[in-house]
């Protein structure tokens, strides 16, 4: 595995970045060739392909079905939510799913005001969960596979950064939905969406709130990372856009250097993930992160700066 990261972190060029209302993306590209056929959730949702469900029909709220209809291996990202059955969730983990294949997949709720059926199977969200809240699940769940071995979530945790997001944006949802906060800052984030554009052969980002980062993200194929950019973009967006980060200062492309150089210098743990490949976990200076492999290839990486040091940044900007 050791050296699985170490050609991943070397293989990875930062292009120049763009900026808007204080968020700031770096294109990030690599060299090496993506080998493994797969598609995403949204284009498995489209093919009709993917079949996603409540465990048994009471339904439990830390783990889904997921079904593989088709002939190719589904990836579904840490964090992306899916809509209907009992309530909302989404994943606590990547997980790579085989085709004609069932994998129980663990998840977290991010609906905590609705336990009835509203479907009988799940649908894509178009959501990927809002940094903070995904921050909570990598730093929980990665606490939870060193103590006891599962990719459980701190589900009050989740709620609470839930709950601060509404409170954050002004928004009101009946049962207290993550995704009703995104639909009614849909208009606010448009202006991120065409002002921090998708790059020709980008494969992952490095975002920074501004003088601090925020995260970095990869996905090994071109064509998977062009469909989820959007939804990662809105992750971090969302936090500007509700008022809950006051980005100030500004990034250059050595402190996302510095950042990338943080994250290579990690230390790691692996578990047999849910779906195929090997769940990786990284533990650093001032950062977490998580990442997905197979047969020697990272289909699937983000990493976070601790939380401590975000508030920390945040406390040290002066307010204009």
């Amino acid at each position: 595995m050791k050296t699985v990261i170490e050609k991943f972190f070397k293989s990875l060029e930062i292009g120049e970045p763009a900026s808007h209302e204080g968020l700031t993306a770096f294109p990030v590209f690599s060299s090496i060739p993506c080998d493994l056929p797969h598609i995403t959730l949204n284009e498995a949702f489209r093919n009709d392909s993917i079949e996603i469900r409540e465990l048994t029909q009471g339904g439990t709220v830390p783990e889904l079905l997921v079904v593989n209809k088709g002939d190719e291996n589904i990836l579904i990202l840490d964090g992306e939510e899916l809509q209907g059955a009992k309530q909302n969730r989404v994943l606590n983990i990547t997980v790579l799913i085989a085709s004609n294949a069932k994998v129980v997949v663990p998840v977290s709720c991010t609906e905590r005001g609705r336990w009835h059926y509203t479907s009988s199977v799940f649908a894509d969200s178009g959501t990927m969960a809002a940094r903070s809240v995904r921050f909570s699940k990598n730093r929980s769940v990665g606490e939870n596979i060193r103590s006891d071995s599962s990719f459980r979530s701190d589900q009050m945790e989740v709620w609470d950064h839930i709950d601060e997001l509404t409170m954050k944006s002004r928004t009101r949802s009946r049962t207290c939905a993550m995704r009703d906060v995104f639909q009614e800052m849909e208009s606010k984030m448009d202006s991120f969406s065409s002002s921090l554009p998708l790059r020709d052969g980008q494969r992952g980002v490095i975002f920074f709130w501004g003088g601090d980062p925020a995260g970095f993200e990869y996905v090994a194929k071109a064509g998977s990372f062009r469909e989820l950019y959007p939804r990662i973009l809105k992750s971090y967006a969302v936090e500007i856009a509700a008022g809950k980060i006051p980005a100030r200062g500004e990034a250059g492309v050595e402190q996302a250097r510095e950042f990338l150089g943080r994250a290579s210098m990690a230390g790691v743990s692996v578990k047999e993930s849910a779906g195929r490949g090997e769940d990786v976990r990284f533990a650093g200076k001032g950062l977490i992160g998580s990442a997905l492999v197979h047969n020697g290839e990272i289909l699937h990486a983000v990493f976070f700066p601790d939380e401590k040091e975000v508030r920390r940044g945040i406390n040290r900007r002066p307010v204009r």
